[in-house]
Formats: structure tokens, C-alpha cells, sequence
């Protein structure tokens, strides 16, 4: 290996790097994903791409058929609303527990929707987003972590079409301001509303994302 990774870390970088070329879509949807080319091209051996790719399998990013290879999942319509509903499903259950948030989670609340101010500029708002968005944030402040955990999966399949989906400033803004309108709502106490506001803006995400897929 020419030294580009550090080797205690190598295994994570290799997945760093695929997740983010997954999310870019560097590799289409059903494509194989080739160890021999993703070593080479990395410069580093196999082993800690099978490992990575056996990573990125589990999150639910790839597939794996036996004797054929590892592709990149292909969501189908039904897909995209069963990971819609049941993100839905969680998020409103944890915005209906966020009673008598403390400074510290608030504070928490409004530095997120900094961060997804912070990239408009550079038009591309949901990559920024897609490890410390508002929805993962919201989930982890629940504290329930097989729910934490559950969502994040079902996020993640979705970052296979939603950047490409859903990149235009135009949607971006309207999310962004869809986003204020919840933290608003919860830091005021008013839970059932941020809920209701929260199911809409999802509702209205998975159609625009469905109408991504109807074209392709």
C-alpha cells in the first residue's frame, strides 16, 4: 500500500469513501460493485475492501447475491414508501416524547439547522446533511436506540436517490424552512404540531423523490 490510509483505520476510510461515492452515485443502481477494481483504484489490498462492502451490505446501501457479486440496491417505488412510512412512524413518536427539553438539547436543535444553512452555497444541502440531519438528530435526542438505529438504515437506503432527487436550491430552501418550522414548534412545547409538520414535510419528500424514480 502506498500510505494513502492510515492502517489502523483503513478498513473505515475504504467505507468513508464508497458510502460517499454511493451517496454521489458514483455507481448506478443494480450496479456490481468490483473488489478488484475498487483495490486497485484505492491503492490498497482486497481485505479491507470485502470488508467495507460487507459494512456497506449491512447498512442496507448494497446487496449481496450468492456467487454473483455485490450490487448497489435498487429501490423500487414500494421501497421508497415502506422506508417513508416507518421513518414517519419514528419520527413522530420521538417528537411526541421531546417534553421539557433541556438547554443543551435545544441548543443542539438550532445548531443543526446552522449547519444546513451553512450549505446552501456550496448546492448541495442533503449530502451535508445525511450524517447530521435534523431527522437523525431528532431520533437520537428520543433516546431510544434500536429505533435510532432502525431509522438510520432506512435513511441511508434512501441517500441512494434522494441527493439526486431533491438537489434543486428551490427544494432545498422549502426543507430548510420546513425544518425551522419544527425545531420552532418543539423548543415552544407545541410537540403535536411539530409532529404534524414533521409527517407533511416527509409526505411531501417521498412524492418528490417517487416522481425522481418515475423518471428515470
Amino acid at each position: 500500500m502506498a500510505g494513502r490510509f492510515d492502517t489502523a483505520t483503513i478498513k473505515e476510510q475504504v467505507y468513508q469513501i464508497l458510502r460517499q461515492e454511493l451517496v454521489r452515485q458514483r455507481y448506478k443502481p443494480g450496479e456490481w460493485l468490483q473488489e478488484n477494481e475498487i483495490a486497485e483504484r484505492l491503492n490498497v489490498s482486497r481485505s479491507p475492501v470485502r470488508e467495507a462492502l460487507r459494512m456497506l451490505t449491512g447498512d442496507g446501501l448494497l446487496v449481496e447475491i450468492p456467487k454473483k457479486g455485490v450490487y448497489v440496491r435498487k429501490l423500487t417505488e414500494d421501497k421508497i414508501r415502506e422506508n417513508f412510512s416507518i421513518c414517519c412512524l419514528l419520527e413522530v413518536n420521538a417528537i411526541q416524547s421531546l417534553h421539557d427539553l433541556q438547554t443543551e438539547a435545544a441548543e443542539a436543535l438550532l445548531a443543526c439547522l446552522s449547519r444546513e444553512c451553512t450549505a446552501y452555497p456550496d448546492r448541495d444541502p442533503w449530502e451535508k446533511q445525511a450524517e447530521e440531519s435534523l431527522h437523525a438528530l431528532l431520533m437520537w435526542l428520543a433516546g431510544n436506540e434500536t429505533a435510532v438505529q432502525i431509522h438510520k438504515k432506512l435513511c441511508d437506503q434512501l441517500l441512494l436517490i434522494r441527493v439526486s432527487a431533491l438537489s434543486c436550491q428551490s427544494d432545498a430552501e422549502r426543507s430548510s424552512s420546513e425544518h425551522a418550522k419544527i425545531v420552532e414548534y418543539i423548543l415552544e412545547g407545541c410537540l403535536e404540531r411539530a409532529a404534524d409538520l414533521d409527517r407533511a414535510h416527509l409526505l411531501r419528500t417521498q412524492e418528490l423523490v417517487l416522481q425522481y424514480v418515475s423518471r428515470k
